[in-house]
């Protein structure tokens, strides 16, 4: 007849439709086909939506099938159906060649996954080395144009603006390093601050004080004379207390920086220790600034790197020309597999008498360079 399908039935695919060992009997057949029906039927099952009624009608209708067609072969043969022979030797032998030759062609596909991820990578690598060398080429350019300007300006400059850039680097003092090392100590670094909070107040009010009665004795017998040394006393105290605080932090930051940035191990490879630095520096901005690459130098192979970058900004939102300089110099090389001696400093223009701008950029590029690069103490 046209349209009959003359292929064998495959009766243990219709058992595990069933969820049944090939060769149940009728009665496990009926009983497996209404507890799935109880399921699956339409107007049971309990996710109303659009594609899981659909999914659980299509199954309803092949568990359905199934059953109908076993129920067929027992009702004639009063037996369980017989299960497909065993593939012949040649065909075993033709489905073993088949399968090895999927195993070459994955193998084969899996190798060129690999080479594509290595040339990716590559890639990366790349792209990340022209950006480094894009920041140090934009340094060098601000650089010329600095050096481009006009000397005399610079000349006739006030003295008074010339003194009053200080320039802190970060090596080490032997002073400041004897100071902080105490106040840094665990046990009783919280007494030594508070000591120095405390004397330093005392200081700078017996200046206060000393400076109004020098300036205001010729009126302080007279009432308003008092007043007004008196409020002058205390504005100099609170400006100089502002003042030393600012300045102490600032050299406290110095310190931990300079002692944070020795040589110490990090457990990274020097491209992707390069990398997360240089994240770093594109990461922190300041006061509207950002940090420029000076200058970036590598050895063949990146077994080794150094490179200087320079962040100029102005603490004041109004001014312009940038007042203030940071500039960051690290230097790694690879100490052994994965592994790379990293040492890097700050150098500081900024005016003595106000060093907080400076310290907030630099404590914040070294937190983050020590957090992305999880350094080894």
């Amino acid at each position: 007849m046209p349209g009959h399908d003359y292929r064998p039935v495959d009766y243990d695919r219709l058992y595990y439709r069933l969820d049944l060992e090939p060769g149940a009997n009728e009665a496990d057949i009926k009983h497996r086909y209404r507890h799935l029906a109880q399921i699956l039927h339409p107007d049971k099952w309990r996710h109303p939506t659009a594609a899981s009624v659909r999914w659980a009608d299509e199954q309803f209708k092949r568990v359905k099938e199934a059953r109908e067609l076993l129920e067929a072969y027992w009702s004639v043969h009063h037996g369980p159906p017989v299960s497909r022979a065993a593939l012949s030797l040649a065909q075993a032998e033709q489905l073993r060649g088949q399968m090895q030759s999927l195993e070459t062609q994955r193998e084969r596909v899996r190798g060129e996954l690999d080479a594509l991820r290595a040339e990716r990578m590559r890639m990366l690598d790349e792209i990340a080395r022209m950006r480094i060398e894009r920041d140090a080429l934009h340094g060098e350019l601000a650089q010329l144009r600095e050096e481009a300007l006009p000397e005399k300006p610079r000349e006739t400059a006030p003295k008074h603006t010339q003194r009053a850039q200080h320039t802190q680097r970060a090596p080490s003092h032997g002073l400041r390093d004897f100071m902080f090392s105490r106040f840094d100590d665990p046990s009783r670094g919280w007494l030594f601050t508070l000591s120095a909070i405390v004397a330093t107040m005392i200081v700078v009010f017996v200046i206060a004080h000393g400076v109004a009665s020098v300036l205001f004795a010729p009126i302080a017998r007279f009432g308003i004379g008092r007043a007004l040394a008196s409020g002058f006393q205390w504005l100099l105290a609170v400006c100089g207390v502002v003042l030393a605080l600012g300045w102490g932090w600032s050299q406290r930051t110095f310190h931990r920086a300079a002692h944070a940035g020795g040589e110490h191990g990090v457990a990274l490879p020097v491209d992707e220790t390069m990398r997360r630095i240089g994240a770093a520096l594109r990461h922190e901005s300041h006061y509207g600034a950002q940090w420029h690459v000076q200058s970036y130098e590598a050895a063949p192979g990146d077994a080794q790197f150094a490179m200087r970058a320079v962040l100029r900004f102005s603490a004041r939102a109004g001014r312009a020309a940038p007042r203030q300089s940071v500039t960051f110099a690290c230097r790694a090389y690879a100490s052994g597999p994965a592994q790379t001696a990293l040492a890097y400093e700050f150098e500081v223009s900024a005016p003595s008498w106000w060093l907080v701008s400076a310290g907030r950029v630099v404590k914040d590029l070294r937190r983050r360079v020590d957090a992305d690069l999880g350094a080894l103490r």
